[in-house]
């Protein structure tokens, strides 16, 4: 808002007769008048010339010169003024300076300004002193609301740090359960071995049923003799083949024990990677959302700028109306200009630090990013691991399936060998009875022939035919008995 500064010293010069004490052609000089500014003839300050002055219609030759001069000087600070708002306009931030430069030198052109001027003035600095504080307040809450988000941002890493301590101790789990597979695994292979070891005395134990029944064929007073050890060596074997029996049905209820639990653990590992997808989808919304606030706020702080930058403008055309300040008001303004000076660097230094946290947010955004990087791939690591495990699962099922059946199969064939052993232990029974009676027949022949040859050594050698016919007979079931006993 420009100001017409001719017609303003016109106006006020046809109001008020103010002689300002200038050199004349004859030498008279004009005092200044302290009431109103300007000088009378004479040195004092007559109020009657004022009013004559202001009656008159024609102005005197020696004042109209004073007017021109008052005039040019007036024109010399418009064309600096407009000077000046070029430069101001290209630098905004040394308006206050530039203010600072127009109200010393517009003091220098303009002896005084009258009561109003001064009063709007201090309303104007009031108003800009309002905008300052308001700008102040906007500062602080923006400062509140980076600390919000700041304190919500450290919130966030430190519940991200959480959920990584969680996965860590879930892996910790997998790993420990991995372990117990393979000492599972260690244990079933300590079976095999038993199994083998079973396999072993089986065919040891063939070996000797067969050198049993080879020493059986060979001689049967052998296998008399060892009967006893052999019934004892059967109750062995059936207490080991009952053993055995048992262990493998322990052995299959385990295996369907550690299968029912190994489904388990692969449904709750399912379960927990499902668990694991869903809250990394969270962290991604999460982390979408503060992106989109962040866009917020800056797009909220470039907003306060440019209206920052609008008021600072309003600012500078409010600054042309401060152009005629008296002289007593020059410390006041000065002081104020650098009480406003030192606020807008206290501004700016809070702009910087505004930024400064916005930065700063944006690294944290960076860290929480890569995070969910790492989580990600350490999530894709566990899946490949889950599908290894599930392989080596289904082979050592296969492989423990396969086992249980050759075990099934060595069972059967011992228990069919153990059945084959009873049926000959039974034949082996019957013929041991039926060569005992034989024996006993034996026994009793031979007790006939021992008392016939008493006889016969008794009765001499009465009749020698009579001697040998016994004997013959005697020998003929010996031969007889041994006979059937080798049948």
């Amino acid at each position: 808002m420009k100001i017409n500064y001719k017609q303003k010293f016109q106006n006020y010069l046809s109001n008020s007769f103010l002689s300002r004490k200038t050199p004349t052609a004859r030498g008279r000089t004009h005092t200044r008048c302290p009431s109103r500014g300007y000088s009378t003839p004479g040195g004092g300050c007559s109020r009657s010339a004022h009013d004559t002055f202001s009656g008159s219609q024609n102005l005197s030759l020696q004042n109209q010169v004073e007017i021109e001069v008052v005039i040019g000087e007036q024109e010399v600070l418009d064309s600096e003024d407009k000077q000046m708002d070029q430069k101001e306009l290209s630098d905004p931030l040394n308006s206050v300076s530039l203010i600072k430069d127009d109200l010393t030198k517009s003091n220098r052109g303009s002896s005084g300004d009258s009561e109003k001027m001064i009063q709007r003035l201090n309303d104007e600095l009031r108003e800009a002193q309002e905008l300052a504080n308001m700008e102040k307040h906007k500062c602080i809450e923006l400062q509140g609301f980076l600390d919000e988000e700041r304190k919500e941002n450290q919130q966030q890493a430190d519940e991200s740090a959480k959920q990584i301590k969680f996965l860590q101790g879930q892996l910790q789990q997998l790993q420990d359960e991995v372990g117990v597979l393979r000492e599972q695994l260690d244990v079933s292979s300590g079976s095999r071995d038993e199994l083998q070891s079973a396999r072993d005395e089986v065919k040891s134990l063939k070996r000797a049923l067969e050198a049993a029944t080879a020493e059986r064929d060979r001689d049967v007073a052998a296998i008399h003799s060892n009967l006893a050890t052999v019934s004892n060596d059967l109750d062995k074997w059936r207490q080991t083949a009952n053993k055995y029996e048992r262990e493998i049905d322990n052995l299959q209820r385990d295996l369907q024990q550690q299968s029912k639990q190994w489904q388990k653990t692969a449904e709750i590992q399912a379960s927990e990677l499902q668990s694991m997808q869903v809250e990394c989808n969270g962290l991604q919304k999460e982390c979408s959302v503060l992106r989109s606030e962040k866009q917020d706020t800056v797009n909220k702080h470039q907003k306060e700028k440019s209206s920052l930058q609008s008021e600072c403008a309003s600012l500078r055309a409010e600054k042309e109306e401060l152009l005629k300040t008296h002289q007593k008001e020059k410390g006041n303004l000065q002081s104020e200009c650098a009480a406003l000076r030192t606020e807008r660097e206290a501004l700016l230094q809070k702009q910087q630090q505004l930024e400064k946290d916005l930065a700063s947010s944006r690294a944290q955004n960076a860290e929480l990013n890569n995070s969910l990087r790492t989580l990600e791939q350490s999530q894709q690591e566990l899946e490949k691991r889950l599908v290894a495990l599930q392989l080596q699962h289904q082979q050592d099922s296969a492989k423990l399936q396969t086992q249980l059946d050759e075990a099934d199969s060595c069972s059967k064939a011992l228990q069919r060998e153990c059945e084959e052993s009873k049926t000959e232990l039974s034949d082996l029974k019957e013929k041991y009875k039926k060569s005992e009676q034989e024996k006993q027949l034996v026994a009793d022949e031979l007790e006939e022939c021992k008392a016939n040859m008493k006889d016969l050594q008794e009765k001499g050698s009465k009749k020698p035919w009579m001697i040998w016919g016994p004997v013959v007979a005697v020998a003929l079931t010996a031969v007889t008995a041994a006979v059937l006993f080798r049948t």
